[in-house]
């Protein structure tokens, strides 16, 4: 990770290098700034090298506060810049012997005015974010992320590590390589995605597009379009008010549970499998083993349902 430190403007009361252990600094801002952190922990021997925690407060300031210990506490370094509206948190660990005999932990506790805004880079964590209204970016390299309570939309990258967002009023971007997914009581459009883990969302208005390459889909309370594909594992989604969207899987069992008075137009097909419908709900249309297709309570918008191999079920409520 590359830090673009020559040029910039210090913070007046701050010195160029801070020692990690020292640092406790609060930095006057205005309401409606950009946080932005970059943190680097090396090349680490450490599998817990230390986490960073973001909360909301009153005061109209951003407070940072690290503490480092452990060996090679020597060779954790933190600058602290800010150009008036955004402040930047740059921290790296370094040195030759750093990370003998298993090296520092960083504990990075930062608060911010409730209205601001956030872009956290870092290779390892676990992160937490919590209260923030406006925009939340995250991207990391190896690292469990938890964020609750934004409002504005939230983007997260991650090579690995499960992600954990809800409470969220916009829209929601996550991308992990390897990870599970877990999403709640979210207003705003969903796209969520992962080469490896579980996906799960409760309570969601606005539409979902869900992928997990391997691993299990499974969706409650949602009102809005849902596109649900993986290449293994089951997919379930009870929907709680407009049932719509593509339920597929390559390798496993789909099921939706729709409400009573779902108007839907239904394309179930199950290649290496059966179909089953419950017996309260009318399908006037095509009945086969391996497909039925028709309309519900008079048809609606479109519900495909696709199983390569497995079985696809369709219930009420």
């Amino acid at each position: 990770m590359r830090f673009g430190w020559i040029g910039l403007l210090l913070v007046a009361a701050l010195p160029a290098v801070v020692w990690a252990e020292d640092l406790d600094e609060r930095i006057p801002v205005e309401p409606g700034g950009l946080l932005e952190i970059e943190m680097d922990y090396g090349e680490g021997l450490r599998p817990d090298p230390g986490f960073i925690e973001i909360a909301s407060h009153a005061a109209r300031e951003v407070r940072i506060v690290a503490d480092a210990s452990g060996w090679g506490t020597a060779g954790v370094r933190f600058q602290v810049v800010n150009d008036g509206r955004t402040v930047r948190l740059l921290g790296r660990v370094g040195g030759a012997f750093t990370w003998l005999f298993g090296g520092p932990q960083v504990q990075l506790r930062v608060w911010i005015p409730r209205d601001f805004s956030l872009d956290v880079r870092t290779t390892a964590g676990p992160i937490r974010i919590e209260d923030v209204n406006g925009q939340v970016r995250v991207s990391t390299e190896d690292a469990p992320i938890e964020i609750v309570g934004v409002d504005g939309t939230v983007k997260v990258r991650t090579a690995e590590g499960d992600v954990r967002i809800s409470e969220v009023r916009g829209a929601v971007d996550v991308k992990s390589a390897f990870g599970g997914i877990d999403l709640a009581w979210i207003t705003g459009e969903v796209e969520a995605r992962t080469g490896g883990g579980e996906i799960e969302a409760t309570h969601i208005d606005g539409p979902l597009r869900l992928r997990s390459d391997r691993g299990g889909i499974q969706v409650e309370e949602v009102d809005g379009i849902v596109e649900a594909k993986t290449e293994r594992g089951s997919v379930f989604v009870r929907f709680a008010g407009r049932s719509a969207g593509v339920l597929e899987t390559r390798r496993g069992t789909v099921l939706a549970v729709l409400p009573r008075d779902a108007r839907v137009s239904l394309d179930a097909v199950a290649r290496n499998g059966v179909v089953e419908i419950d017996d309260a709900i009318h399908v006037p249309g095509t009945h086969r083993v391996d497909r039925v297709a028709g309309r519900i309570n008079g048809g609606g918008p479109s519900l495909q349902l696709f199983s390569a191999r497995g079985d696809v079920r369709v219930r009420r409520y």
